[in-house]
């Protein structure tokens, strides 16, 4: 019925995520280049798993480091603004 249409959308999607993901590992700095090479080979070898696993690292990631000088004075200053 409508699988002329969900299936090259699915694969579309598919590719967006793939496409974003390899970006998105290409702008980490601090990776080495071997675990890069995995991660690209994650990402391509099994086209939505890959990619799901990239970003829920990337969130994980960002969750994990503690915050610099800049953010952190950025969250209290916003804190107090809200205590007003």
């Amino acid at each position: 019925m409508y699988w002329e249409f969900m299936v090259p959308a699915a694969g579309i999607i598919m590719l967006l995520l793939a496409v974003t993901a390899v970006i998105s590992l290409s702008r980490q700095k601090n990776l080495a280049p071997g675990i890069r090479f995995l991660c690209l080979l994650g990402i391509l070898g099994f086209p939505v798993l890959g990619p799901a696993v990239w970003f829920f690292h990337r969130f994980r990631d960002r969750r994990a480091r503690p915050l610099d000088a800049s953010e952190s004075a950025g969250i209290n200053s916003s804190r107090a603004a809200n205590r007003r």
